[in-house]
């Protein structure tokens, strides 16, 4: 079963340990805003075929909480495994877009390590920080290429030259957690709208847009379907909110 996330709610909550001395995820406005209890309240499968301890119950791969676009749930143990597998093994092709700060060239492969580094907290909001070069860093490996380029001149801004904006479509290779975000931060091409990984200028062009989320949304999944054993291709468009800050700028 393929579900179009929208942005602001949590995939799942956190388990009890993970909670510890941590504030709740920022885009939760409440505990039980989550993906997990929306599916047990409206998929009888999901309560039938999984245990009520079960945190991610048929979830099989997860979003960041802003992050809009198409996830992947399981209706039963024995699908959520093999899908599981498919990740896993890296078979899954994954596209996502994103409006960026900045050129980062035509096309390329964003490569390098992630690593948690503890934590730090801004605007009162706790959360994790990653780096390139820190504490058991992963490899992580994105494909990138423009789909169209954009000048603003937000208020603030050098309003002679203009700032400019590239459209992206990324496909991750890895899966390490905010991968994208950290991404294109250390490649000097924020996300805009991204709270989190961002700079002066993107916050800037970010509130000229009136974002308050990163625009990067999860736009379609390829996988083996377990049963029939055929390549499946799940699409999504663009979210409302972020087709209206596309809207704006070809206008």
């Amino acid at each position: 079963m393929a579900l179009e996330k929208p942005p602001g709610l949590v995939v799942h909550p956190p388990s009890p340990e993970a909670m510890v001395g941590r504030d709740p995820a920022p885009g939760a406005k409440h505990a039980g805003e989550t993906l997990a209890n929306w599916l047990r309240a409206n998929v009888p499968e999901i309560t039938r075929n999984f245990s009520s301890d079960d945190l991610r119950p048929g979830i099989v791969h997860r979003l960041d909480t802003d992050t809009s676009g198409i996830i992947l749930v399981a209706k039963d143990p024995e699908t959520l495994t093999a899908l599981q597998d498919q990740f896993r093994a890296r078979t899954v092709e994954k596209v996502y877009q994103a409006l960026v700060l900045g050129d980062p060239g035509e096309r390329g492969t964003l490569r390098g390590s992630i690593g948690r580094v503890g934590e730090d907290t801004r605007q009162g909001v706790k959360h994790l920080s990653f780096s390139w070069e820190k504490r058991t860093p992963k490899p992580a490996e994105t494909d990138f290429h423009v789909i169209d380029r954009f000048l603003v001149r937000p208020l603030g801004l050098n309003q002679e030259v203009g700032t400019r904006l590239c459209w992206l479509e990324l496909r991750p290779k890895t899966g390490r957690t905010h991968q994208l975000r950290v991404q294109l931060l250390d490649a000097g091409t924020p996300i805009i709208g991204d709270p989190m990984y961002s700079t002066k200028e993107s916050r800037e062009v970010s509130k000229s847009l009136g974002l308050d989320r990163q625009f990067l949304h999860a736009t379609s999944l390829t996988f083996t379907d377990p049963l029939r054993q055929e390549r499946v291709v799940m699409k999504s468009p663009l979210a409302p909110d972020l087709q209206h800050v596309f809207d704006s700028l070809q206008g």
